[in-house]
């Protein structure tokens, strides 16, 4: 499998490259196609890096198999790390933006880094770009003049779904621990305004600041206010989550534990313990794919990457998001930013002859012969709607025999 590759520019340092003008940076008919990749590849969200990184790789490799886009250009990837910090999101959107010279971006990963460095960057260039797990409502409010697309769910269903799972599980007065950003505070409003219309009480509610050595003390006012019968996470397992955890564990202050997307990687298990998390449950971004296409994406993957997993966080959404975006290139006859944006509703809602993963050989004829495509991805159809967001299904996922196990796909 090739790997991403940076180039020379990409591996220099974070500040901002020299503006490229227009008319220098315009591309030769040959040329590769040149597609920005911001992953949180260092900081709280390292660890589910690795599959969305390959996910992307392999949508990428089977449209260039495939011939490419416009002829036969090549899609060609430019990764750039936020560090999971969004000055750091900032600076190296300017450079894929300004220096790069990329058509459109996939990501950033995280919401606060995703409108920091929209509002900074993409929309102003009129740069569109696609996140695969930035899913926190303010997203949806921000002025975009429609350059901010993402294919993950937002959060305002993950609360719904999470406070019906939570009230079915017997649970009615939850505390919550939960990151102090836009992630964080949006889906604990969510989740809150949810639970409490189904009859539950949240006890108590603390925003926590990432990377502190303890957070016990939190937890112990949080465990001894309004007897919580559990303890709702909302983090990052390398910048807090982890430690909230052990913390809890160590001194006994909650007897269940509820994570949502942030959380959900085995690691935290293989890290924290899997006996101390048997049974804890959560939500995350779900599938609402046809079985033979996600079956499709599913072997793909897994003959890629033997050794990773196709169904973890956002993955899917991942993959997705390189192929609405090569879609609209094809669809637009053009890697023009403007034109990209103007195709990704074109190529990926209904209606339109349905096309999904691993089809884009068969997609670009239909598109050359003048009809209409309608993308049904490996997390299901995309169908952006006016503020770009994705409709589709929420997981519900738990820890069975020290593995996080998928349960159901729920739409509320």
């Amino acid at each position: 499998m090739t790997p991403f590759t940076l180039s020379r520019r990409a591996a220099l340092a974070l500040g901002a490259a020299p503006l490229v003008l227009p008319g220098l940076a315009r591309a030769q008919a040959g040329d590769p196609v040149r597609l920005g990749v911001i992953l949180s590849a260092t900081g709280g969200l390292a660890a589910f890096v690795p599959p969305i990184r390959a996910g992307i790789t392999l949508a990428v490799e089977e449209i260039n198999a495939a011939g490419g886009v416009l002829g036969g250009r090549r899609i060609q990837v430019v990764e750039a790390d936020d560090q999971t910090n969004p000055q750091a999101g900032v600076q190296v959107m300017t450079r894929l933006v300004q220096a790069e010279n990329v058509a459109a971006i996939i990501g950033p990963m995280a919401s606060g880094i995703t409108i920091a460095a929209a509002n900074a960057v993409s929309i102003p260039a009129g740069v569109p770009i696609v996140s695969p797990s930035a899913t926190a409502p303010a997203v949806s409010q921000l002025n975009d003049n429609d350059t901010v697309f993402r294919t993950a769910v937002p959060d305002g269903l993950q609360g719904q779904v999470l406070a019906r799972i939570t009230r079915e599980a017997g649970i009615e007065r939850v505390a919550i621990m939960a990151v102090n950003n836009d992630y964080g505070r949006g889906l604990t409003g969510s989740f809150t305004a949810a639970f409490q219309g189904r009859g539950g009480t949240v006890t108590g509610s603390q925003n926590f600041e990432e990377n502190r050595p303890s957070y016990r003390a939190e937890l112990q006012t949080l465990a001894g206010r309004g007897n919580p019968q559990a303890l709702l996470l909302i983090g990052y397992p390398a910048s807090g989550g982890n430690t909230i955890l052990r913390n809890s564990i160590e001194n006994s202050f909650f007897p269940r534990f509820i994570m949502t997307d942030g959380m959900r990687d085995q690691t935290v298990v293989d890290q924290v313990g899997a006996r101390q998390l048997e049974g804890m449950f959560g939500t995350g971004p779900g599938t609402a794919a046809a079985p033979e296409r996600r079956a499709a994406y599913e072997a793909a993957y897994r003959r890629a990457n033997p050794n990773l997993d196709p169904g973890a966080a956002f993955v899917a959404q991942a993959y997705d998001a390189a192929y609405v975006i090569a879609l609209a290139i094809e669809a637009g006859r053009s890697a023009d930013r403007a034109a990209i944006r103007q195709n990704l509703r074109t190529v990926a809602n209904a209606p339109g002859e349905a096309v999904g993963p691993g089809e884009f050989a068969r997609a670009r004829q239909l598109l050359g012969a003048g009809t209409k495509v309608n993308y049904e991805g490996a997390s299901g159809p995309i169908e952006f709607n006016a503020t770009g967001d994705a409709q589709g299904r929420v997981e519900h996922w738990a820890v069975r025999n020290g593995r996080v196990t998928s349960v159901a796909q729920l739409a509320e």
